[in-house]
């Protein structure tokens, strides 16, 4: 049975030079599990909007559970029908406490009180928030927020729920216990749509639609667009610019039959049962694992000295965020942030960039302390930007290309060299400066707001820069070039500090802080917090390459590198002509 469907289907967004749905004819039946993907300005999270009758067509159709969207009589039981978790919480998030937001849809749909309840108490267990249920929801992190939304939408008991880049804020233990949760709806017959730029979260589906500027193309198994189907011939999703799951990267890279479901211990047996020989299909010359720390001697950017902070102190409300932390960050150096969801990652930047002020404690920031009277705070922000969250949510400009001048404006950049300055930077993350400069920030997709975010701090080209979550929700070829331009201001001597739920992204930085319920249980080299230091109660996880080359180990494998990332992995695989070194004999 159809659910939705769309037929012919366009839609322009006002301002906007061309469709960003163009044409499009898609079926979606009831109880199936469809991933949606494709790059930023795609047409994913419009799609999604038109399904949910939050937008309508500019032409063609769109039905739900045989009611078209463009019908003002049926619009009730369209969104009874699909339920939809927006890219951004708090585009969805309407009452002030936790418990009353998860029953907020409920309610709207005529059930009773007692049911809602019910119903918004069983959804907040479903996504591990039914402690926080009397909490208010601005005090909630990004990632708990996004949760909530979650199970505002699964209190509403539809029979499709839309979800949009839904796990892209959390951790590692959140993000797979919400990909276990939509698994359980399709069990349960309910459809779910799932627009992900992960392709290992893709994979989960049953189908994968590519979207490409409004149009569908391909749709399709993920066995058909990974490669396996045909695995003499370029796998479609690399000309589609999609980035391939890790485990086919390294299957592909060493010759060996690729699985898209395999386990890592399952995996590892095989490599180390064939030796991982056979044909190669990428180069084994790698960069090293880790940089090793540069010995220059100069002062400490930032540093913490028992430093606490709480949301509402001094009121009966008063919530702890960070608590006697204690750290010291030298000119230079790159370090991540990581941990669970609402464990302080982003407050502990906002000390940082002196957007808040400890509680308790000394914040110090290029050798002022933040909390000083003479402290000039905006002169310290202005040296250390800090990139939010949600980043798009700091645009303010009208056309893009005025809102990327903003901070190099300020800082006395004018004529020429701001017209440079400006072009630079939105070239370098895919915004065109010709094509995007005069384009209204408003009808930008949700990734090209982020990206345009982005290039506004790079383009201060300051001493140090603070990043959010600089990748999430961005497209897999996007995310490489926002990664290969941290890479680039670290390599210019910036002073970088990153909060990711990505330990990939966090695998690259020279050194790594593990926060938890506002304590730090750990601070050093990623190499070392991810092999010898590495504690499961942290409940971070670790890169896919350091848990393949663990469970080789386990297997009487023995690397000669600790590789933190897949090419080093396949490197040290590779190295001086042996598949392996070290073999245990049994």
């Amino acid at each position: 049975m159809i659910l939705i469907e769309t037929r012919h289907l366009f839609y322009t967004w006002p301002g906007a030079d061309r469709s960003a749905i163009d044409g499009l004819d898609l079926r979606i039946g009831a109880g199936e599990y469809v991933a949606i993907v494709g790059r930023n300005g795609s047409g994913k999270s419009t799609l999604l909007r038109l399904f949910d009758g939050l937008i309508l067509p500019s032409s063609g159709e769109v039905a739900v559970d045989g009611h078209k969207t463009d019908d003002p009589a049926s619009i009730w039981e369209i969104r009874a029908a699909c339920a939809l978790v927006f890219q951004s919480p708090r585009d969805q998030l309407a009452a002030s406490v936790v418990e009353e937001d998860a029953a907020f849809g409920p309610l709207n749909l005529g059930v009773s009180r007692q049911e809602a309840v019910a119903r918004a108490g069983e959804a907040l267990g479903a996504v591990g928030l039914l402690e926080e249920r009397r909490r208010p929801v601005h005090a909630l992190s990004a990632g708990q927020q996004q949760r909530l939304a979650i199970a505002g939408a699964l209190a509403m008991n539809p029979r499709c729920i839309a979800f949009d880049e839904a796990t892209s804020m959390l951790d590692p233990p959140s993000r797979t216990a919400v990909l276990d949760l939509m698994d359980g709806l399709v069990g349960r017959g309910i459809a779910v749509v799932h627009v992900t730029h992960d392709m290992e979260e893709a994979c989960r589906a049953s189908r994968i639609v590519v979207l490409a500027r409004g149009k569908a193309v391909f749709d399709g198994s993920p066995a058909a667009l990974f490669g396996l189907e045909d695995p003499e011939s370029p796998p479609p999703a690399l000309a589609l610019g999609l980035a391939l799951p890790p485990n086919l990267t390294l299957t592909r890279a060493l010759g060996l039959e690729g699985n898209l479901h395999e386990g890592i211990e399952k995996l590892a047996g095989r490599i180390a049962s064939t030796g991982g020989t056979g044909k190669r299909n990428a180069p084994s010359a790698v960069s090293p694992p880790h940089a090793e720390a540069r010995e220059v001697m100069t002062p400490f950017v930032f540093g913490l000295e028992a430093a606490s902070y709480s949301y509402l102190h001094g009121t009966e409300a008063e919530v702890v965020a960070l608590e006697d932390l204690d750290m010291v960050l030298d000119r230079g150096k790159s370090l991540a942030l990581v941990g669970k969801t609402g464990s302080g990652k982003s407050t502990l930047l906002q000390l940082l960039d002196a957007l808040a002020r400890p509680t308790r404690g000394r914040a110090v920031s290029f050798g002022i302390d933040t909390a000083a009277r003479d402290a000039d705070l905006g002169a310290l922000r202005i040296r250390a930007p800090l990139s939010v969250q949600r980043p798009e949510t700091a645009l303010f400009e009208t056309f893009a290309g005025d809102d990327v001048a903003f901070g190099p404006r300020n800082l006395g950049l004018k004529g020429g060299d701001l017209v440079k300055r400006v072009s630079a930077w939105m070239e370098a993350v895919g915004l065109p400066f010709k094509l995007f400069r005069d384009r209204q920030v408003r009808s930008l997709s949700g990734g090209e707001k982020r990206r345009l975010a982005l290039a506004g701090v790079f383009a201060m080209e300051s001493e140090a820069i603070l990043l959010d979550e600089p990748t999430a929700s961005l497209d897999p070829e996007t995310a490489a070039a926002v990664r290969a331009l941290i890479s680039g201001a670290g390599k210019r001597g910036a002073t970088l500090v990153i909060a990711t739920h990505s330990m990939e992204e966090a695998a690259k930085a020279d050194l790594m802080a593990v926060v938890s319920h506002g304590r730090m249980l750990a601070f050093g080299p990623p190499v070392e917090l991810f092999y010898e230091s590495f504690d499961p109660a942290w409940e971070i996880g670790r890169p896919r390459a350091v848990e393949i080359a663990i469970a080789l180990g386990r297997l009487g494998v023995a690397l000669a590198d600790r590789p933190l990332d897949m090419p080093s992995l396949i490197g040290a695989l590779g190295r001086g002509g042996q598949a392996l070194e070290g073999r245990v004999a049994s």
